[in-house]
């Protein structure tokens, strides 16, 4: 499909330099006299150029005239790759362009090109010239390009959805990552490279706009502006443990459809829980796995966008229905998005069915569309459905045509081969790629324990390594959370709360957690639906710990001169599917003192603190973004002494039906939060030499990597373990 037609542009037998590529033999024939076929291609791109120079001549929209000025870069790339770096071509040209540009610049005021600078840039095209013509056009691209890029967008909305065919424009107008991260980004493609037939911000279409239907669509421009900045948080949210949890019964013939949850009354309130967690913790976009929800789930879950503190951009996952594509009624598997503003879903249907852990019985186009969503800062939003990322063909027309935020529904083994096409996208695009994987345990009776894939992937500018993969310390429910500003990663296990643990009707915004009121021993904090019941081990925990509230600070002694500083951590407790979880933090990497060990959160006291109790929450607020509200104190444990730190610590017991994390998470001091089972660890612990200094990597706890603890956490972990064994 050609350029479709703007206001002013000229007949199609005009508007195409109608020039083909040289013969394969070269430029220059072997003989005194030109051969035929030398002949006929002179012949034909003077006539080519003479075609250019008419187009030129009276064309005023810039995107027309750059469009045909790069495909005669693109079919006369053998002479410009020649003469381009020459030195003598390359004054030249400079001069002709240096004559154009202040037409241009003036020009560039009203968004047309002017009859001076069409006139300038027509003579400057002249076959008799000194410098071959193609090398003036690439001069002029690059005028034009920097001249009227300001125009391109609307020229590309008017014709939105826009469908490019080979040898048409596509924009590549991506942001710079500067503004949007604080860490410093890889190299931008555009600064290592430049093809011959593109400019800064804009491309020809190749043979890929053949294999897939690529359509922008520059509907949502206005609506997603500023999604993307230093702020932003995007969350990708795991509701399943086990295959188990799936509907995943073939047919006779062995090949499955639906597939989809089993319960999926459970299934949409434990949604509901963990994008509540994630927005509590600031999402601006979630993305749910692959055949998470059912159509009815995926409808229901529109409401979260309608909130005025819930996710921008909500992508739901994918289900299988029967959908009407291209005139005929398919069974597909169709992933769907919510973008707040918006009334109507972003729909993409997957075109390579998955073999594992069923033959998936979806019927995909044989010529597949890919829509991008473009906004006004030049992100490209794409949706892209579990193996069509593995797709070769289809990363490449997605790093054609400059897609840059990927978002990625996907239920996977494993994410290791989903590695080296994110990479590519981050490399060729500097590209943003959420990838949100399900189930957590892929184990069955037939094939046996497996190894747990990660639960998420991240592509970043930012990354070393382009990507980074997102384990999780058990395979129950989470959300993992990636921050675009500091490119940080962490996971939030998420266990399902109390029935009184409701969410925000659609419309309403989420109630926050009130203090706990009255001094009825049988209850927990409130939740805004009530006073949350006490679990059995929190009754029975409480008794054993001295009230907290009243305890002063005293700087304690030694020896000598030596004096411990006082300090609080927060053991804080929640309700798991197994018994409660302790909240622990994984220690960034670069710190002095215990860098990559697991911790509870805490520090140094502030005198504005008052008692241990202060400390510690004020610390867990700043370090994990924790909400004090939520939370009820039990008392303290007696005091331990950290020589290494120098502090004195007094841990303070706490407990919360559900927690909240509102605040930002502290980056320099925290590189992933999790809840954990505390006799669970202890055992994997005991699996070390020491338990305590393992030789691993302890930045992430991962199935192959184990965690580190300093020896205050782990007696500690031990006194937790021991007392609520008791209980």
């Amino acid at each position: 499909m050609t350029l479709p037609a703007a206001p002013g542009a000229l007949p199609a037998a005009l508007t195409s330099t109608g020039v083909r590529a040289r013969p394969a033999h070269g430029p220059v024939c072997s003989v005194a006299a030109p051969c035929t076929a030398c002949a006929a291609a002179d012949g034909e791109r003077a006539r080519g150029l003479a075609s250019l120079r008419e187009l030129v001549a009276v064309e005023a929209e810039p995107l027309v005239v750059l469009t045909h000025l790069l495909r005669l870069c693109r079919d006369e790339h053998t002479t410009l790759w020649e003469q381009i770096a020459d030195p003598g071509c390359q004054a030249l040209s400079d001069r002709l362009r240096e004559r154009s540009r202040p037409l241009a610049v003036t020009a560039s005021a009203t968004g047309v090109l002017s009859p001076d600078l069409r006139a300038a840039m027509t003579d400057a095209l002249a076959a008799d010239g000194p410098v071959p013509p193609v090398v003036v056009a690439h001069a002029l691209a690059g005028l034009v390009d920097s001249a009227f890029a300001a125009t391109f967008r609307e020229s590309f909305r008017r014709r939105s959805p826009y469908r490019p065919g080979v040898g048409d424009p596509i924009p590549v107008d991506s942001p710079d990552p500067r503004h949007f991260t604080d860490v410093p980004p890889t190299s931008p493609p555009w600064r290592l490279a430049q093809r011959l037939d593109e400019t800064r911000h804009v491309r020809l279409a190749g043979s890929w706009a053949v294999q897939f239907r690529i359509v922008f669509d520059y509907s949502l421009s206005a609506t997603l502006a500023g999604l993307m900045g230093p702020a932003t948080v995007i969350a990708t949210c795991h509701p399943n443990r086990t295959l188990d949890e799936l509907d995943l019964a073939p047919s006779r013939d062995g090949r499955a459809f639906p597939v989809g949850p089993a319960d999926p009354a459970a299934q949409q309130e434990q949604i509901d829980d963990l994008i509540a967690t994630a927005v509590a913790a600031g999402a601006d976009i979630v993305v749910l796995p692959e055949l998470a929800v059912t159509p009815e789930i995926a409808a229901h879950l529109k409401r979260w966008t309608r909130q005025h503190d819930g996710p921008r951009l909500l992508v739901a996952g994918s289900y299988h229905a029967h959908r009407l594509s291209d005139g005929v009624l398919r069974r597909s598997n169709t992933a769907v998005a919510w973008a707040a503003g918006r009334d109507e879903p972003l729909l993409q249907d997957k075109h390579s069915p998955a073999d594992r852990p069923v033959q998936e019985d979806i019927q995909p186009s044989g010529w597949p569309e890919v829509v991008i969503h473009v906004t006004d800062e030049g992100w490209h939003l794409v949706l892209a459905v579990c193996r069509d990322l593995l797709n070769p063909h289809a990363v490449h027309a997605l790093g054609e045509a400059g897609a840059n935020l990927v978002l990625v529904p996907a239920m996977s083994q494993s994410l290791l081969a989903f590695g080296s096409p994110a990479a590519q996208l981050v490399g060729s695009c500097q590209a943003v790629v959420v990838i949100a994987n399900n189930p957590a345990n892929w184990s069955t009776p037939a094939e046996g324990p497996v190894p747990p894939p990660a639960r998420a992937l991240f592509g970043h500018p930012s990354f070393i390594r382009q990507t980074r993969s997102l384990h999780a310390p058990s395979d129950g429910p989470g959300v993992g959370l990636l921050r675009l500003g500091t490119a940080q990663v962490s996971w939030l296990a998420v266990a399902r709360p109390p029935a009184r643990l409701t969410h925000p009707t659609a419309g309403a915004p989420a109630t926050p957690c009130q203090p706990a009121t009255g001094s009825d021993p049988e209850a927990g904090p409130a939740t805004g639906r009530g006073i949350a019941a006490r679990p059995a081990w929190v009754r029975a925990l409480a008794p054993l710990t001295p009230a907290a509230r009243g305890i002063t600070y005293a700087t304690a002694s030694c020896s000598g001169d030596h004096h411990l500083r006082s300090a609080a951590v927060l053991i804080l407790l929640q309700p798991g599917p197994d018994g409660p979880e302790v909240l622990l933090t994984t220690r960034s990497p670069d710190l002095t003192h215990y860098p990559g060990h697991l911790a509870f959160p805490g520090g140094a006291t502030e005198p504005q603190d008052g008692d241990a109790t202060g400390t510690a929450l004020r610390e867990a607020a700043e370090e994990v973004g924790l909400d004090a509200s939520c939370v009820e104190v039990l008392g303290c444990l007696p005091g331990l002494a950290d020589p290494l730190a120098r502090f004195l610590v007094t841990p303070v017991v706490a407990w919360t039906p559900y927690a909240r994390f509102t605040g930002r998470v502290s980056v320099a001091e925290v590189s992933e939060i999790a809840f954990h089972h505390p006799a669970r660890l202890l055992a994997q612990l005991a699996t070390t030499s020491d338990g305590t200094d393992d030789d691993g990597p302890g930045n992430q706890a991962g199935p192959d990597r184990r965690p580190r603890v300093g020896p205050m956490t782990m007696a500690l972990l031990d006194v937790l373990a021991a007392r609520l064994t008791r209980s």
